[in-house]
């Protein structure tokens, strides 16, 4: 074949470049759906595992709730309870609202163990074994208020959220 008769085939035409950017253009519409698709799904589903497990933690950390009236030791059994249902929902996490829902557990856990805390040192101060100034027991009790209200308002969020 001779290069007069090469000339003769249109080898890239407008119609072969109509396809190829077509097809591009597909491609991109279905990754650029895909992903939002997906990244949608993540933010607003509740795994199935992380529900169950997210439910029997909530459960152990609702036992805290009478921190008063436990003992030391019964208080520390169902704490340590607690702590391994939160860690076993830690595992289970798979999407973004599995990560919400653990990072809230995690804060009602916080509150109820502060609650714990602030009951144990108002034990001592009565004792007379712990003495703090005013300033710092203004200050102590500001920044327990907050964290009361937020691990209340956390409990509540996940006891709508789970149920």
């Amino acid at each position: 074949m001779t290069f007069r008769e090469l000339m003769k085939y249109e080898l890239w035409s407008k119609r072969t470049t109509r396809k190829i950017l077509s097809v591009i253009c597909v491609i991109f519409v279905v990754l650029f759906l895909g992903f939002f698709g997906w990244r949608e799904l993540s933010m607003h589903w509740l795994t199935k595992d992380e529900r169950a497990v997210a439910k029997i933690a909530l459960q152990r950390i609702d036992a805290l709730h009478a921190a008063e009236s436990l003992s030391d030791q019964e208080f520390e059994s169902r704490r340590n309870e607690a702590d391994s249902a939160v860690d076993s929902s830690e595992k289970a996490v798979m999407t973004r609202k599995d990560e919400i829902i653990n990072v809230e557990l995690t804060m009602c856990l916080m509150g109820f163990e502060s609650a714990r805390v602030k009951m144990v040192e108002q034990r001592l101060i009565e004792q007379g074994k712990l003495r703090e100034t005013a300033n710092e027991w203004a200050g102590r009790q500001q920044s327990e208020l907050l964290t009361d209200t937020l691990a209340h308002q956390y409990c509540l969020d996940l006891h709508k959220k789970l149920d």
